[in-house]
């Protein structure tokens, strides 16, 4: 019975670090729309027009879905985790286009550079902002804001995909019906 209560407890600790991580990049893309829509305003003529539509609307979706996936894991259902799986690895995917514009010198050829020349530790920040900081990246040939968006989406994508994790939602009782707290 020991080694049970083992997987029982590894289970419970890696959805509730997945449901954790799940709820910190919902609020980053959040606030990575807040930002970018608040340099709007400020400033319309600094930031493309669609650029910042889109970023702002895959922002706003991003958050919706690692918060509804967060919320669906935590009640033990399994459809929350592959949500966070799917949001996790489009925001990854983001990150990696982020590196790769910067390795091979992107130019969209459109003049557009937000928040250009920031230092790297601004970077970072930025590149933490959800799908905002991860376009931010690719316009600016930001390689530490495409490293940071990569590494915590990959790290959200570990804890979701889990074996522990699958295994935890996997053993919800068949008869509960809401939240198995």
């Amino acid at each position: 019975m020991v080694v049970l209560e083992t997987k029982s407890k590894s289970g419970e600790v890696a959805a509730i670090v997945a449901v954790c991580l799940a709820g910190i990049a919902a609020a980053a893309n959040l606030v990575g729309a807040v930002v970018l829509v608040r340099s709007f305003l400020s400033d319309p003529g600094e930031l493309d027009d669609s650029l910042t539509l889109f970023a702002t609307l895959g922002a706003l979706v991003s958050m919706f879905a690692f918060a509804y996936g967060g919320l669906l894991l935590a009640r033990r259902d399994d459809t929350g985790r592959w949500v966070i799986v799917v949001a996790a690895g489009a925001q990854l995917a983001l990150g990696v286009l982020g590196l790769l514009a910067t390795l091979v010198n992107y130019d969209s050829g459109y003049g557009i550079h937000w928040f250009a020349g920031e230092p790297v530790i601004r970077s970072i920040s930025t590149g933490l902002g959800g799908v905002p900081g991860a376009v931010t990246a690719i316009v600016n040939h930001s390689w530490a804001a495409a490293l940071s968006g990569a590494l915590f989406a990959g790290l959200v994508l570990l804890s979701a995909a889990l074996p522990w994790t699958a295994a935890y939602t996997l053993a919800r009782p068949d008869d509960v019906v809401g939240p198995n707290v």
